[in-house]
């Protein structure tokens, strides 16, 4: 018979170790690529990834990954120092976030804003929506190599690959992609 006076024994976290994928893991290949083909669309996932592995290292705070990615801005940076932090535990040296923290903010608004605009040039327009698509890529890229770097995986080689559900985007992301050029053009 148990003992109806013993603690029950739970299993513990342990701070200490290394933990492996303690945040979401791509390489910056497939982060750029999936950040085109969906219009930029792909950070809101991202985001949501990020913060969705971040739960049970947050408790008892209770976090809500969907809120944070659609306000993404609000929580750049609050992203950026737990993965400086993790790095700090992890003996990795310190990242100083906040730079890069800001130049995504800032690029996204400056992004939405240019997306506004029409030159009513073929070419030009083409390049201004390149551009408001990819720019706000490269500081998520930076952030994202930080992760990896936090999670023991440099490279993202464990989410490198793209997979069926990503083609499940890719592919009508690519006729839009399609669709918007023949706009511009025709």
């Amino acid at each position: 018979m148990d003992n109806l006076y013993q603690p029950p024994k739970a299993e513990l976290l342990d701070e200490q170790s290394p933990s492996r994928n303690a945040f979401f893991v791509t390489s910056e290949n497939k982060l750029y690529l999936l950040n085109f083909a969906t219009f930029g669309l792909y950070s809101l996932y991202w985001f949501y990834k990020q913060w969705d592995s971040q739960r049970a290292t947050m408790l008892p705070k209770h976090i809500m990954p969907a809120a944070r990615s659609l306000f993404q801005i609000f929580y750049t940076h609050s992203l950026c120092r737990l993965i400086s932090e993790h790095q700090q535990r992890q003996g990795l040296g310190s990242w100083d976030y906040s730079g890069t923290a800001w130049l995504y903010v800032l690029l996204l608004f400056v992004s939405n804003g240019l997306s506004r605009v029409d030159i009513q040039n073929g070419a030009l327009d083409l390049l201004l929506l390149l551009g408001c698509v990819m720019a706000p890529a490269f500081p998520l890229a930076q952030i994202q190599r930080q992760a990896n770097q936090a999670s023991g995986d440099e490279d993202g080689q464990s989410n490198a690959r793209i997979s069926g559900q990503n083609l499940l985007f890719i592919i009508p992301c690519a006729l839009l992609w399609i669709l918007a050029v023949m706009g511009i053009f025709i």
